[in-house]
């Protein structure tokens, strides 16, 4: 055992470290390629720790990894070293620039209109930080990932709201304009096809000038696992796609696409930033504080709440 009047040798705090990403990791080689070293490298570390501490703190079989009560603790009590000293860091570090590479997933409508500009701006002030993006509509879990970070989009119908650090809101686009009949009182049937793209069981709008809440119903649904395909298909006059008014932009102005209800609430996209680690690497986290803090561009944007969500997912 240590010196309990002696600090912890850098070696001892390495392999804390390693330990720390197995816990989260829940894996020895989920943890190795979080790290970006070695498996035996990281099985070692465990090993010496444990020869080190004279303590069992996880139980290793070829199938999983289990922590013990003991490693239960002692990861509770490396985590919150480990926080602390990336505090203490920030107090010294907190306007530098970081490097580093960053892994993101998110979907595909987000990857192609939303994040470019937020890249953009956070590397006027961190250069040096590198990206790797995949762009898919199929969430991907984060837990043993080589992703740092997910950004999800949850749909919330007009009157509701989801939890995120910012709303996009949506609208309702078409090559032409449908003809909308009401039904029932609470009902609108819309003429075009509706391409479905966001897992939206139905359709809530509240009208512009009452604020009435009804259900728009199209007769037939084309279902599609990706937004931007959705929006391919209604320039070709397929029906009509909700979207953020950012993926369409370039098409409005042109008239290559028209908003078929301007001023219309069909409801919101809410954005959670989803980080794979506890303790992120410091260029994931001046990202993720980037993202959820006050508008990263400086110009007007979508409603923004403050958060800070992380988790394993």
């Amino acid at each position: 055992m240590p010196n309990k009047n002696s600090l912890p040798s850098a070696q001892t705090l390495r392999r804390m470290t390693y330990f720390a990403a197995i816990a989260e990791a829940g894996s020895i080689r989920g943890a190795a390629e979080q790290l970006n070293v070695s498996v035996p490298v990281v099985s070692e570390a465990l090993s010496d720790l444990e020869d080190e501490l004279d303590v069992t703190l996880a139980v290793r079989t070829t199938r999983k990894l289990q922590l013990t009560q003991t490693g239960v603790e002692f990861y509770a009590a490396v985590t919150e070293m480990l926080s602390a000293a990336h505090k203490a860091l920030d107090t010294v570090a907190k306007d530098r620039p970081v490097s580093g590479k960053i892994s993101i997933t998110l979907p595909v409508e987000l990857a192609a209109h939303w994040l470019p500009e937020r890249i953009a701006s956070f590397q006027q002030v961190h250069p040096e930080v590198a990206f790797k993006i995949e762009a898919n509509d199929q969430v991907t879990g984060l837990k043993g990932s080589a992703f740092d970070m997910a950004v999800r989009a949850a749909y919330a119908p007009p009157g509701r709201t989801e939890p995120g650090f910012e709303q996009l809101p949506l609208i309702a686009v078409a090559r032409t304009v449908p003809q909308i009949c009401s039904e029932a009182g609470v009902k609108r049937v819309i003429s075009l096809p509706f391409l479905k793209a966001y897992g939206v069981e139905r359709i809530d709008i509240a009208d512009a000038d009452s604020g009435q809440v009804f259900q728009l119903i199209s007769e037939q649904v084309i279902e599609i696992n990706n937004r931007d395909a959705a929006i391919a298909m209604a320039r070709k006059g397929l029906g009509f796609a909700l979207v953020t008014r950012a993926a369409v932009a370039e098409d409005l102005a042109p008239g290559r696409l028209l908003n078929i209800l301007p001023g219309a609430d069909f409801g919101q996209v809410a954005l959670r930033c989803l980080m794979r680690d506890r303790l992120p690497s410091p260029a994931a986290e001046a990202f993720r504080d980037f993202l959820t803090g006050p508008s990263p561009s400086g110009s007007p944007s979508p409603t923004r709440t403050r958060s800070r969500q992380t988790g394993r997912r």
